[in-house]
């Protein structure tokens, strides 16, 4: 079932600008409804389902002085406001309000502004962010803000209880840390922060109303990415908090490209020694049996030549496909090794079960059948399997050449290695 999209109220009386603010909300993923008056927005608000945003003009014909925002806030509804009055006192009254933001329509920027935040608006429910301050009432002021922007918000009275919260909470993308607390000072809890999680796992932003000029620098170099002194403009909070979590987004993309081969989306050779080098040494250090298998699309020359290479991507994307749904990351880490070749590494608990499993998938992939319009075409693929506790780079050597004798006896085969004894096929 397709997700529902987020709905956009757009109330502006300038129709230029109300058709740039729902190009963007567009851009954005959003559906969008046009109020030009404070009348037709409470209307809207009445009678259509629920908006999850509304993008409001300060300044309306039948509501010159922000009445349209106390309207959609009754509503329930969140409310950024856009508003060519750049006063300060304008800006203070809207900010007092329970708004999302406030946006100045000063040039082409704040509507680029915009953009972002309806994305970030959108996807911010997903996102937990840890709250660390012994500071009860400052702490529910920071979780008031947070949830105004649909952040999961969680809390903790000091550094050691927030170690805990994210032990317990492995999907905390962001942390905001005060200086002065009992049991662990925020450099101290950044520091023990960092000793697990690295900054491209996890993003911290230190606070402290102490204003010695040193404080910000210790606070980085012990590896927060960022610092603010309380008291804290409240538009450059919202704007240290997205940027922290865009580079955050930013570093999970560069990883990404990085470890995961762009055809398959399974991990690349680079990754799958990242992730098993580790894992292969402690075997062998506990004296451990695990296993690597090794697999080859059969004549997978012949696949491209006389179906063209589209088919062979096809054939190779499929194959990818049903790895990833027959062996389970639990137990098994796949990884496109190059060209038509894949490996497995088989993790001590599955080796019960690896040889019944490999065995059922060779059979199964020989009765699948790859179409791309009127072409169809079917395949086998061959492998090599070693159980054993060798190191990494020995046990990838014998599985390939396990592989090879596959390929020597028919193909359509699986041979297995057991310490060294060769089983020649099934």
């Amino acid at each position: 079932m397709q997700a529902r999209k987020h709905r956009l109220l757009i109330v502006e009386d300038s129709k230029p600008i109300a058709s740039l603010i729902q190009y963007v909300a567009k851009e954005a993923g959003y559906e969008t409804q046009i109020a030009t008056t404070m009348a037709q927005c409470v209307e809207y608000l009445r009678t259509h389902e629920t908006f999850d945003l509304a993008s409001v003009d300060y300044n309306l014909p039948d509501a010159p002085d922000g009445e349209a925002i106390d309207a959609v806030l009754a509503h329930r509804v969140a409310a950024v406001v856009m508003t060519g009055k750049l006063d300060a006192q304008t800006r203070e009254r809207v900010l007092n309000k329970a708004v999302v933001d406030y946006i100045p329509k000063e040039s082409a920027e704040a509507f680029n502004y915009l953009g972002k935040l309806l994305t970030r608006f959108a996807v911010n429910p997903k996102i937990k962010i840890l709250i660390v301050d012994d500071a009860t009432a400052f702490r529910s002021y920071l979780v008031h803000l947070l949830e105004r922007h649909r952040y999961q918000v969680l809390e903790a009275e000091n550094g050691a209880q927030g170690l805990q919260i994210l032990e317990q909470n492995p999907d905390i993308s962001l942390v905001i840390t005060d200086h002065e607390m009992p049991v662990m000072s925020g450099i101290r809890f950044v520091s023990e922060i960092r000793k697990k999680y690295p900054k491209e796992r996890l993003c911290v932003i230190g606070l402290s109303s102490t204003e010695t000029q040193s404080l910000a620098s210790r606070f980085i170099q012990n590896g927060a990415n960022d610092f603010l002194i309380k008291p804290f403009c409240l538009e450059e909070f919202y704007c240290r908090i997205a940027q922290s979590l865009e580079h955050l987004e930013y570093m999970v993309r560069l990883k990404r490209l990085a470890d995961i081969d762009s055809l398959t989306a399974l991990y690349n050779r680079y990754a799958f020694f990242k992730e098993t080098e580790a894992l292969a040494l402690r075997c062998v250090e506990k004296q451990q049996a695990y296993a690597v298998a090794m697999i080859d699309i059969d004549l997978f020359k012949k696949v491209n030549d006389n179906y063209g290479h589209d088919m062979g991507d096809a054939v190779i994307v499929d194959l990818a496909q049903q790895l990833t749904q027959h062996f389970s990351a639990n137990d098994f880490i796949c990884a496109r090794f190059g060209g038509e070749e894949f490996v497995i590494f088989i993790k001590p608990d599955a080796l019960s079960k690896i040889e019944d499993a490999l065995a059922q998938f060779r059979i199964q992939i020989a009765d699948r059948v790859v179409q791309i319009a009127e072409q169809r075409c079917q395949y086998t693929i061959s492998g090599g399997l070693v159980v054993a506790c060798w190191d990494l780079d020995k046990m990838i050597q014998l599985a390939d050449e396990a592989l090879y004798r596959s390929k020597e006896n028919g193909r359509n085969k699986i041979t297995i290695d057991r310490m060294g004894v060769i089983d020649g096929g099934q």
